[in-house]
């Protein structure tokens, strides 16, 4: 597998929908001490003695109050980027078998824990001009509600499922609308290539359509699919479509005709991979906050 190598920079929030919650306990977690100070104190001047004139008393030295940097602990909600694409990273490779990792160049890793460091994001990674596997960005998403609900008299749980998955590059859509859920929209639909006991999945990326669904990304509420916000979503689209087009590899099916979920290739009987025409991005979703391998001293600094 190639290494990773973190980007040398903390990496800034690339493009992320904040709901009021999200924005509120973000600024709780700033030490309020880092509150303005005058940066100078006044110039004062001795009085001048009449008639005769007198010398002006020295002025005291210009003073400055320097900006230091306020030390927060990282626990539920880390604001260090880089640690959260260095543990994103982590897990990502770890669960990507070697054989088909050389076949991808986008890879996208998403936690659909419901709290935590890492809950409910998604971090992007593209493979460099010299093979190695970078950071590109970081999203809030809505994942399933993971529960089950009763919809048009049906018993269904809304799940998103983990595992790893690719794209179906003849079901990607700029607009579309759900047959399952209400002609509810999934605009910049790009579906799981995934079959489950011989259909194809409903499960997709999309974009989070109205108001409602940009202020609740961060939070676990679709049903099962991931959504982003639509900019990010709309650019996610095209460069999947537009720069990972290539040959990937088939995963293997079961006995009940599922796609296996943790990326088995399907092989000949000589043992060569089978690859097909594709997207050469790859996505693995798991339920893991982060919360055990981010907590740690940073230095966050205030303006």
């Amino acid at each position: 597998m190639a290494p990773v190598v973190p980007d040398p920079a903390p990496v800034v929030e690339h493009a992320v929908q904040r709901s009021t919650s999200d924005e509120t306990s973000q600024t709780a977690s700033v030490d309020r001490r880092s509150t303005e100070t005058p940066m100078f104190v006044p110039i004062t001047q001795a009085p001048v003695v009449t008639p005769a004139p007198a010398p002006t008393a020295p002025a005291p030295a210009l003073t400055q109050t320097p900006q230091l940097p306020v030390i927060e602990q990282l626990t539920t909600r880390p604001e260090d980027a880089s640690v959260r694409y260095e543990v994103a990273t982590r897990h990502l490779m770890d669960a990507v078998p070697d054989d088909i990792e050389p076949y991808f160049d986008l890879f996208l890793y998403v936690s659909k824990a419901n709290k935590g460091p890492l809950g409910q994001r998604m971090f992007v990674f593209q493979r460099d001009a010299d093979g190695k596997i970078v950071p590109y960005a970081e999203w809030r998403v809505s994942t399933g509600r993971e529960q089950f609900e009763i919809h048009n008299d049906r018993r269904i749980r809304t799940v998103t499922p983990e595992g790893i998955f690719t794209l179906d590059p003849k079901r990607f859509y700029r607009k579309y609308w759900s047959k399952s859920w209400d002609n509810a929209p999934m605009h910049y639909a790009m579906f799981y290539d995934m079959l489950t006991n011989g259909n194809h999945s409903g499960i997709a990326i999309h974009a989070a359509v109205g108001q409602s669904k940009i202020d609740r990304l961060g939070r676990r509420d679709s049903a099962g699919c991931i959504r982003l916000a639509p900019r990010n979503a709309k650019e996610l689209f095209y460069k999947v479509q537009n720069t990972t087009r290539g040959e990937v590899p088939v995963f293997a099916l079961n006995d009940r005709q599922s796609t296996d979920r943790w990326g088995k290739a399907e092989r000949t009987e000589a043992g060569s991979m089978v690859l097909q025409d594709g997207y050469r991005a790859l996505l693995y979703v798991e339920n893991f906050d982060g919360n055990q391998e981010t907590v740690g001293p940073v230095v966050a600094y205030t303006h």
